[in-house]
Formats: C-alpha cells, sequence, structure tokens
C-alpha cells in the first residue's frame, strides 16, 4: 500500500499534493493504466475537460467549476510528469514559461508601456506575442493556428489575422443580403440555417469550413 498524501491543518490539499499523486501513480507499484499513458493519449481527455469547464461556467455551477478545474489541472500535472520521466520539461519549466509570457505580454503592467482600456491592453498583448514568436510574415501568423482548432473557431482566428494584415482573401465573395453581422442573434440565426440546410443536404459543416479555411490560407500564402 501506498501511503497517500495528508491534509493540511485547513483540511485541504495542495497543488504540490496532487502532483504527488500523479507521481505516485505513474510510478513502481502504481497504477497500471496511469502508467501505460503518453502526451499524445492524453489528447482527448484535455479536450474533454476544457469542454467541461465551459458548461460549468455557462451554467454558472461552482461546485462543477472547481471540479473541472481540477480535472484540467490534472491534465497539466499528467503532461508534466510524463515530460519529467522523458527528460524533457518538469512543471517548474511549464511555470516558468508561462510567467515569462505573462510578464512579456503584460509591458503596461510590468514595463512603461501604456494601455488605459482592455483594447489597448490586447493590442499590446499581440504585439508582444508577434514579436515572442518572430513572425515576419502573414503566411506565418496563419500556420500557427492549430488545425486541431474546431473549424469555426480556426476560421475565425484565421479572417482575424487576415484582416489585421490588411491583406485580401476570396472570403467576401458571397452576397449575404441584409444579414446584421453585428448583431448576435442575426449570426446565430445564420449559422444555425446554413448547419439545418447541409444536414439536410448530406454535407458535413465543420468538414467543409475546414476545408473553406485551408483554401484560404493556402491562396493568402500563394500571392
Amino acid at each position: 500500500m501506498i501511503e497517500p498524501p495528508k491534509k493540511g491543518k485547513d483540511g485541504k490539499y495542495t497543488v504540490d499534493d496532487l502532483l504527488r499523486i500523479v507521481e505516485l501513480l505513474r510510478g513502481p507499484g502504481g497504477c497500471p493504466w496511469d502508467r501505460a499513458q503518453t502526451h499524445y493519449t492524453m489528447e482527448k481527455p484535455m479536450i474533454e475537460e476544457a469542454y467541461e469547464v465551459v458548461d460549468a461556467i455557462d451554467k454558472n455551477d461552482r461546485d462543477k467549476m472547481v471540479e473541472e478545474l481540477g480535472d484540467v489541472l490534472l491534465q497539466v500535472l499528467f503532461h508534466s510528469v510524463i515530460g519529467k520521466e522523458d527528460g524533457m520539461f518538469d512543471l517548474d519549466d511549464v511555470a516558468t514559461r508561462c510567467t515569462e509570457k505573462m510578464i512579456k505580454r503584460h509591458s503596461h503592467i510590468f514595463g512603461d508601456v501604456a494601455a488605459d482600456t482592455p483594447g489597448e491592453a490586447l493590442a499590446n498583448w499581440e504585439q508582444a506575442k508577434q514579436k515572442e514568436k518572430g513572425f515576419t510574415s502573414l503566411e506565418e501568423d496563419l500556420d500557427d493556428i492549430p488545425k486541431c482548432f474546431p473549424a469555426l473557431l480556426r476560421a475565425q482566428k484565421a479572417a482575424k489575422k487576415i484582416a489585421r494584415a490588411g491583406a485580401e482573401s476570396e472570403a467576401g465573395e458571397f452576397d449575404l443580403g441584409g444579414i446584421d453581422f453585428g448583431s448576435e442573434e442575426e449570426v446565430g440565426k445564420l449559422l444555425y440555417e446554413i448547419c439545418r440546410r447541409s444536414e439536410e443536404k448530406g454535407t458535413e459543416c465543420e468538414l467543409a469550413l475546414k476545408r473553406r479555411t485551408d483554401a484560404v490560407i493556402e491562396a493568402i500564402k500563394e500571392k
């Protein structure tokens, strides 16, 4: 029998306690299932847990948020332990990279750049992000969008980057009539109607949008 960590005087465990649990589960005499996992086998759980956090937030369910955020934290710790076992990185490396990023991208807090509004703060973040990544072209910026993103999220990110760069694309070639794209309700109705009609015709919307976004990005690269 392996002795688990004990709660503190406040009746709570700490992040270090949870990290120790993962190390014990992965170590000699630990859980066969946990020991068999890799970064790749844990991809799907990471995605599922993130969606469950969002669901808890949307439901304004405090207890569910605590539970689901814990599950996301477990994923971070699990990958960190695997990384340490492989001699690649550990939790301190993850925390260091994230801390450095937060300091650099908040130059209006930890530097002398001005930002008095949320929009200005976001602009500073984006500028610092581009500088960090060393991108010199729109093509590099577009390639940085994960292809595993849901198609709608990927398409919107691509459109944002293309517009910000002032580049032209074929995205505006369809006449969508009097749709008010500043209205969440109207955009929602349009998207739902597209899904409904596509379903009737047997067209997979997710795949269709993925391929369309691929085509727009490739067209940008060829210019």
